[in-house]
């Protein structure tokens, strides 16, 4: 009953919502909600519609730009949801990266968030613009049903996403009300088990359309191809929005999400090299019990236009995610009997939680001749985690149970681990992140706005600190620069410049038990943007180098984390999106990434590439309206990924000759006013692909690896049905 309150409470008072341009005048302010009415008609969600936005001109306000993507000295990569519904994805976990360049994920624990890599280094998680990125586990994975948009921002960008990575970073847009009564609820069934119900109500409640609401529900039981692997989740994402007059508004958006699941770690080990064992290996047991996880997210936002020219909006924000558990490992290996797995059990739980304010104010002014397009604003964001993990307690039952790969007998008889109480008194991991800015950000449009330089600073303070196992802290007050420029050699063809730099606050606890050095990083960028056809499809190029120093890894042969000296990130990008004649709508993608380590204590360290680093990814996606004159509303789907010049999960492993990822898949749908269906068919050749290699233990010294391989299968050959009703 208390969670049914609180659900109810933070239904209307919680938050997030995309800003929405209102008129000044109250007596055109109906004609604008019709002609608003009629453009959110094109964002109904039906699959294998006709109308797709595969190519997206400006990003979403939570991003806070109002200059158009074609114009941006930066590279922004826009997913709409057509194309998730197309690709039948169910979460972010897969293989969404497949339409932006240079993305991939690390897959090592696909339950404990997205984990995504990006340029050379894993990348910052934002929703709605807020920086969601928790201590070690969290936020959990997206949930496709909840997603309207996903944004890549490519390089520091930081005054888009506060702090993060000067690779850059993800922002997932949710679902909000557009006031037009649109509901659909969908059912999907495919391999190995799965079956998923969503709904998502769209409306408002009185006739005036001062309150409108959105509310989208996920239900889904699933199995996996591994044995004894399951995920069972139930999710409710409820928004609410009053518009307080025709100018303003205050929404609230609470987001709850349960899974259950066998465990986050499907890592397979295997003396006889990667992708030797069968696909359906496991090393866990049935026996074990089930692995909770739940996430409780609210946003509260108001937005005000003041005029065409200038608006305020202010977000506050609250995450929290819970995981206890245990789990099956093998970290130590026997080469005398090599076909026993000695497997570890640990037991975990956390709880990670993020609060967070931004408050930012867009405004254009003239002086002269010159347009300025103005930004300015205030973050602060808090993270905390309070976790106990057996693998640091050395009061946990330390015993091995060995699995012969060969002959592998499951249902055996194994000490959970389990601890009880509450978890301030049991926890081995007390930490905490927090930061606050202030920014201001300037675009001068010169030469009848053909020319466009973006001049901004930053000024951010930070505190990272332990209290638990050790006491420890670091604290800095920094501030970084950002300069863009921009050139409309056309009006469809632009190129542009960047400089930016990032500074962001680490956690974790270092081998001696301090706090970790904050991650400084800066980043040079050029590119070229072009619209086709009157605008319905884009590319964009662009070339990088990145640097970034006081860099965590993990050593393999001990798990300890360390800071090494320095790292460099240089490549080539290019991304179409749109329609490239009637009916084709394409994503076609190419990236290579150079990153090595460039500074080290360890002089034979220098050189090596950095962990998960693949030099060559191309990602192509297709999906045609068939020209049926008497049959309308067929569609017809297909694409390819490709990975090629795979590194491993560490630096100093070598010589490890990953396989080339490879995945070919095609659909076919249908759709009219009300139904649809969509079939699919991941993986068509069956291939057996895998993510997130190593070895353990590692080398001695940098050399070919050797010892026990670990890797993370990707799904074999999968098929999935979608049946639509839209009412």
């Amino acid at each position: 009953m208390n969670k049914l309150w609180m659900v109810c409470l933070l239904m209307l008072f919680g938050t997030v919502v995309q800003a929405q341009n209102y008129k000044k005048n109250k007596k055109d302010s109906a004609a604008v909600k019709v002609d608003t009415s009629a453009r959110h008609l094109n964002e109904v969600q039906i699959s294998s519609k006709y109308y797709k936005k595969y190519k997206i001109d400006k990003s979403s306000n939570s991003l806070k730009l109002k200059t158009p993507l074609l114009q941006l000295p930066q590279n922004i990569q826009e997913i709409d949801k057509s194309i998730i519904l197309d690709q039948q994805a169910i979460n972010v976990n897969e293989s969404i990266t497949r339409n932006v360049s240079g993305a991939m994920r690390n897959n090592t624990a696909d339950f404990y968030g997205p984990f995504i890599f990006m340029r050379g280094a894993a990348i910052n998680t934002l929703r709605n613009g807020v920086d969601l990125s928790m201590i070690y586990y969290g936020p959990a994975p997206e949930d496709a049903a909840i997603i309207d948009r996903m944004e890549f921002i490519k390089g520091p960008a930081g005054f888009v996403n506060s702090i993060g990575d000067p690779a850059g970073s993800f922002n997932i847009v949710t679902k909000q009300p557009t006031g037009v009564t649109s509901n659909n609820i969908s059912f999907t069934a495919g391999s190995f088990d799965l079956y998923r119900l969503t709904a998502d109500l769209d409306g408002h409640f009185d006739k005036a359309r001062k309150w409108e609401y959105r509310l989208n529900a996920v239900g889904q039981k699933a199995r996996s191809f591994q044995k004894f692997a399951f995920n069972d989740k139930v999710l409710v994402d409820p928004v609410i929005k009053y518009n307080i007059n025709d100018h303003s508004y205050i929404s609230g958006e609470y987001i709850y999400q349960k899974q259950r699941f066998e465990q986050y770690l499907l890592t397979v080990f295997s003396p006889n090299g990667f992708a030797a064992l069968p696909k359906d290996f496991s090393i866990a047991d049935p026996n074990k019990k089930p692995v909770n996880s739940g996430e409780n997210n609210a946003f509260l936002t108001y937005h005000n236009q003041f005029n065409d020219k200038w608006d305020f909006t202010a977000k506050a924000t609250f995450a929290q995610d819970n995981l206890d558990g245990n789990y099956f490992f093998v970290s130590s290996y026997n080469k005398n009997t090599p076909n026993l797995l000695p497997r570890r059990v640990t037991y975990e739980r956390f709880r990670t939680n993020v609060y967070s304010f931004q408050g930012f104010l867009n405004g254009e002014f003239k002086t002269g001749r010159i347009t300025h397009k103005v930004l300015g604003g205030f973050d602060f964001n808090r993270k905390n985690l309070l976790a106990y993990s057996g693998y640091n307690d050395k009061t946990a039952n330390p015993a091995l149970y060995n699995l012969d790969i060969n002959n592998p007998v499951y249902g055996i008889t194994f000490d959970s681990n389990e601890r009880t109480g509450p978890l301030a008194d049991i926890a081995t991991n007390k930490s905490m992140v927090e930061y606050y800015a202030g920014y201001i950000q300037d675009e001068l449009n010169l030469l009848n706005d053909k020319l466009r330089l973006t001049l901004a600073v930053r000024l951010t303070g930070s505190k990272s600190s332990v209290a638990i196992p050790s006491v420890s802290s670091v604290s800095d007050l920094v501030l970084t620069p950002r300069i863009g420029l921009s050139y409309s050699i056309r009006p469809d063809f632009s190129a542009y410049a960047l400089f930016d730099q990032t500074y962001t606050p680490q956690s974790g606890i270092n081998a001696t038990g301090g706090v970790f050095e904050p991650l400084r990083g800066k980043n040079l960028e050029a590119g070229l943007k072009k619209d086709w056809m009157g605008g319905k499809w884009n590319t964009t190029v662009s070339v990088y180098h990145i640097t970034r120093d006081n860099i965590i890894v993990t050593d393999p042969s001990t798990n300890l984390q360390t800071q090494i000296g320095q790292t460099k990130s240089k490549g080539i990008e290019f991304d179409l999106k749109g329609e490239i004649v009637k009916g084709l709508n394409a994503v076609i993608n190419y990236a290579y990434t150079d990153s090595y380590i460039s500074k080290d204590a360890r002089p034979t360290y220098i050189g090596l590439p950095s962990p998960y680093v693949v030099k060559h990814m191309q990602n192509t996606w297709l999906n045609y309206a068939l020209p049926f004159q008497n049959i309308k509303g067929f569609t017809i789907s297909g694409g390819y990924q490709l990975q090629a010049g795979r590194g491993g999960r560490y630096s100093q492993e070598t010589g490890l000759n990953l396989a080339p990822v490879f995945r070919l898949d095609g659909g076919i749908g249908w759709s009219n006013t009300r139904f649809s269906v969509n079939g699919i068919v991941n993986n068509i050749l069956n291939r057996f692909n895998y993510g997130s290699a190593w070895v353990t233990p590692a080398p001695a010294a940098v050399g070919p690896a050797t010892g026990l391989f670990a890797y993370v299968p990707y799904p074999p050959r999968e098929a999935r049905i979608t049946l639509g009703y839209h009412f």
